[in-house]
């Protein structure tokens, strides 16, 4: 397995939205230099948005109308490679909307959950069969050093078909359980190893082909396991996953250091714990200073790396900012 190798004492890794904003071969190169120079040591560019269609070349999904034939992932993934940067394509699993091929084709896999997004049931076999035949497929053509992992819980309690059956079987009725219900738990469980299970199958995929697995996770733990069937520590404990960016966006110094200390200690050194840091995000926005602040705050509390999003709202400012973090850590 392929190990990323921080330049300093802790890893710099940056997640980025759709690989066709990275524009010409002429721009990626510009953008790789730009990371490479400041000492990045990944980038996790999304193929696989919510709406459900893909930036990479397939015959198993719908391919963005916008993804050139020049293929954007390919020329990233070598010219990264050439500059040191390892590159974990992002897919966000489990959510499908209006470009999905699957749900278009079986829309009796889609999740019965509460809220405006679509999804499909993470839980059923059949969709954990698509994605992860996506995985095995970029895999297989572009052989990159990883992948990675988001959206990979199951959007909330599904009450599909396939989910009542199962816990029927299971002497649960889940068409009449809430949260206080002691029943709630066991579904929670099971909704955690559904997940767990597609985690370990991913794991294998990449561990087998020497490549490794990362992973977005929630900050808050065990909500995560109850709300999302998102048990990461237990993927820890397992050892299916090689990193752990849980995403602490916010503006508080105060929450995301206090969110690190429990993260580093629940995983207890099994795996590397980069802490997800949001220079722009829904739950925050953050100036050089502030991004900075939280780089070392979280570092001195433990983490191993921090993961920043997103790559768009990067300015040289921040770069700079983190240039003498680097300094002051060699």
């Amino acid at each position: 397995m392929q190990t990323v190798i921080a330049m300093s004492d802790f890893g710099l890794a940056v997640w980025s939205h759709r690989i066709s904003d990275f524009g010409s071969e002429k721009e990626i190169d510009e953008h790789v230099e730009r990371l490479a120079d400041a000492g990045f040591d990944l980038l996790i560019p999304c193929v696989k948005n919510p709406p459900g269609a893909v930036d990479f070349l397939t015959d198993l999904a719908e391919v963005n109308e916008s993804y050139p034939e020049w293929d954007p992932l390919r020329v990233l993934i070598d010219r990264c490679s050439e500059r040191g940067l390892d590159v974990h394509p992002w897919f966000c699993v489990f959510p499908e909307g209006e470009k999905s091929r699957l749900l278009n084709e079986h829309p009796e896999y889609e999740a019965e959950i509460d809220g405006n997004r679509r999804w499909a049931c993470a839980c059923r076999p059949e969709v954990q069969d698509y994605a992860f035949d996506l995985y095995r497929d970029l895999a297989d053509r572009y052989s990159p050093p990883g992948l990675h992992l988001d959206y990979i819980r199951t959007g909330g309690a599904c009450r599909c078909e396939y989910c009542r059956e199962e816990m029927k079987r299971r002497g649960v009725d889940i068409g009449s359980v809430e949260w206080r219900d002691p029943d709630s738990e066991i579904w929670a469980n099971w909704r955690a190893s559904r997940i767990a299970d597609f985690v370990t199958r991913v794991h294998d995929l990449t561990s087998g082909a020497g490549m490794e697995l990362s992973a977005a996770v929630f900050n808050e733990y065990p909500r995560s396991i109850s709300g999302q069937g998102q048990d990461w520590v237990q993927w820890a404990e397992l050892g299916i996953v090689d990193y752990l960016f849980p995403m602490s966006y916010t503006n508080s110094l105060l929450s995301v250091v206090s969110r690190t200390i429990c993260h580093v200690a629940l995983v207890d050194g099994r795996v590397p714990v980069w802490e997800g840091l949001g220079k722009y995000s829904s739950a925050s926005q953050l100036t050089p200073e502030a991004l900075g602040e939280q780089i070392r705050g979280v570092l001195d509390r433990g983490a191993d790396g921090v993961v920043i999003f997103h790559y768009g709202a990067i300015t040289d400012d921040d770069l700079e900012e983190i240039g003498n973090i680097r300094a002051e850590r060699t």
